[in-house]
């Protein structure tokens, strides 16, 4: 059932919907489309925030200097994830208020 989902899910989770939402919307299993949501390497923005978090967290406690480097790459392509997310959403709003005041 979520093969013929996966667009719309990919679409809500990048306009910012939970993974709740989600499901309900579209009838879907929690555990089912955050399985798909993380095959595919992408999160709710609450799960990119955290994820984000939690490596900020563990860098402070690792001594190792690769383990920090991955760390802090990997915190920064949830950044920039959330980021792009934003600007997506906000050219999406942009585009509707053009059109209702045009």
């Amino acid at each position: 059932m979520i093969d013929s989902k996966k667009e719309e899910i990919e679409w809500m989770v990048h306009s910012g919907k939970t993974i709740v939402q989600i499901c309900e919307e579209l009838d879907l299993e929690w555990k089912d489309v955050q399985k798909y949501l993380h095959s595919v390497d992408k999160r709710s923005w609450n799960g990119a925030k955290k994820v984000i978090t939690h490596r900020l967290k563990s860098l402070v406690k690792e001594n190792d200097a690769s383990a920090r480097k991955k760390l802090m790459e990997d915190a920064d392509k949830w950044i920039n994830y959330l980021f792009d997310d934003g600007k997506r959403l906000r050219d999406r709003v942009d585009r509707a208020r053009n059109a209702l005041d045009g």
